[in-house]
């Protein structure tokens, strides 16, 4: 199996794939509470899209990135 070069592996072994290449932003687990505080799991999906952009050398590449640092622009898009 290859890994990319910004890829980490997560607490199961696997490729955390949902994940922010700038802030680290990933989903988030927590329970949902109704009136009656039942508990119910759920998750928070982190508002990712796929852009291009130029790294270090100047090479194009296709990451996924929050919507919050892309509004940010300290990126420089291909």
């Amino acid at each position: 199996m290859r890994y990319t070069d910004k890829a980490e592996l997560n607490s199961q072994g696997g490729l955390d794939m949902a994940k922010c290449y700038i802030t680290g932003k990933t989903t988030v687990t927590g329970n949902k509470r109704s009136h009656a505080l039942n508990a119910t799991r759920r998750t928070w999906k982190a508002n990712l899209q796929t852009v291009r952009i130029k790294d270090e050398n100047g090479n194009v590449k296709k990451v996924k990135i929050s919507a919050r640092a892309l509004k940010k622009g300290n990126i420089e898009r291909a």
